[in-house]
């Protein structure tokens, strides 16, 4: 039996703007309090200045970790996350300020109330910090005998025909998240745009990008970098035998691997899928530790814009964002330049490599649209 690279449903997470932004953060405004522990407590602060928006998650109880993917600033070693200016597509790591996030869970109920299941902020105070959601979300069912949940978050065990029949007591969970400037930075009142880079991942799968934008009185020369959320959710995190791939050997009869989603109401944006990290090669193989390897193709199936699959060629590997008006699940709706879509894999008839465990690496590319 043959193995690939790990993978298992993993859930989805998403981005609302809400009352926030993602770029636009005065760099030299410092909040109050600018530490973190001011916010270890129950008092809200989405109405702070830093306020981002809502990360929508559905999925089983996971917990969140912030990455710094970014330069790092010169000069200090608090290793807390950071605006640096980026006037030129060159980060200058010697202009810097410094910051840290809040976030705040609640849920919408399976009947569709919101609910604060937390009374307190979690803080995410340093690079690498994480917190974690005691519940999961999503519309999954329990089997007849199983403990379930009803519409007001009451469980019980389902006998078929009463109300506790969703596995969790939530269809969605909502994350404001909001950063914390704090008193600490070097040159900050250099004029221009500042960038901030930041991974957020479970340990689900889930994989996403924050990119924020900070400012102070640019200059019309100076470049503006890019903002938006980016992520990719994988359908597996372990290995799966090759039988479930061997008979996928079509565009129409692909097997789904990853969902890939873009959300921007700053920038829009195309999306380059390739084999190589410069995007332009769709030669895909899969390779195992001995040197052995055999070909595979991807499949992109676009579901925002809704497009048709298609094989993922030289001629047909990029894909634009497009502005699209959707309600989100907390009231309201949100404009943005979206893409969604689903990343697929098939195998030619007759691949019949030999045993081993084998792992590929596809490279998804973000590109600005002016």
């Amino acid at each position: 039996m043959l193995v690939y690279s790990p993978m298992i449903f993993s859930g989805s997470l998403d981005y609302d703007q809400a009352t926030g932004n993602l770029d636009g953060f005065s760099v030299t405004t410092t909040d109050s309090p600018n530490y973190s522990s001011g916010y270890e407590n129950s008092t809200e602060v989405w109405d702070k200045s830093g306020f981002i928006g809502r990360l929508l998650y559905v999925g089983e109880p996971t917990t969140f970790t912030f990455t710094n993917i970014g330069s790092n600033p010169y000069g200090t070693s608090n290793n807390r996350f950071y605006f640096i200016l980026n006037n030129t597509g060159t980060a200058n790591t010697a202009v810097w300020k410094e910051f840290f996030f809040v976030a705040r869970a609640k849920g919408i109920t399976q009947g569709g109330s919101q609910y604060a299941f937390t009374s307190v902020n979690s803080v995410i105070a340093n690079n690498g910090g994480s917190f974690s959601l005691a519940y999961g979300a999503g519309p999954e069912l329990v089997a007849v005998g199983q403990t379930g949940y009803d519409t007001n978050r009451q469980s019980g065990i389902y006998t078929g025909s009463n109300a506790f029949r969703y596995k969790y007591p939530y269809q969605a969970i909502w994350i404001d998240l909001t950063l914390i400037r704090t008193n600490v930075s070097k040159s900050i009142y250099t004029r221009g745009y500042y960038e901030s880079h930041i991974r957020i991942s479970t340990n689900t799968g889930l994989c996403h990008e924050l990119h924020l934008g900070g400012e102070y009185i640019p200059r019309s020369n100076h470049i503006e970098p890019e903002a938006y959320f980016f992520g990719i959710e994988e359908l597996y995190t372990q290995a799966f035998p090759f039988t479930e791939l061997e008979n996928r050997n079509t565009v129409a009869s692909a097997l789904e691997v990853a969902t890939i989603r873009y959300t921007s109401h700053v920038d829009q944006a195309q999306i380059r899928i390739a084999s190589n990290a410069t995007g332009t090669d769709t030669n895909f193989r899969f390779t195992s530790d001995e040197g052995l390897s055999f070909p595979f193709k991807v499949v992109y199936d676009g579901t925002l814009p809704n497009l048709a699959a298609v094989e993922v060629t030289p001629s047909s590997n990029t894909f634009a964002t497009v502005s699209s008006t959707l309600p989100s699940p907390v009231g309201g709706s949100y404009t943005a330049y979206r893409m969604e879509g689903k990343l697929k894999l098939s195998v030619p008839i007759n691949t019949q490599p030999a045993s081993g465990l084998y792992s590929s690496t596809i490279y998804v590319l973000v590109t600005q649209i002016d």
